[in-house]
């Protein structure tokens, strides 16, 4: 069983990995933006790419602001609690 201590280090380390990749994402992004642009100017299929670059940076970020909440120990009210 796992101590509040060890349980709180888990968690700012799972929030430190989401944040890292999300740190990552953006800055690939910022980086290779004129690519990205030649890319989807391209036609055809090739406007998948920024919608599913903006699908995974919404993911990851999603995941690093719920591990950020739940960090600070705010969770949200379940429908049925008072």
């Amino acid at each position: 069983m796992l101590t509040a201590r060890q349980k709180r280090k888990t968690k700012f380390i799972k929030l430190l990995l989401w944040g890292i990749l999300v740190g990552v994402l953006y800055t690939g992004i910022y980086v290779s933006e004129s690519q990205l642009v030649q890319w989807t100017a391209q036609g055809k299929w090739t406007f998948i790419v920024p919608i599913t670059i903006a699908f995974m940076i919404s993911f990851v970020h999603g995941h690093f602001t719920g591990e950020f909440w739940e960090l600070l120990g705010i969770k949200p009210k379940l429908s049925g609690e008072k």
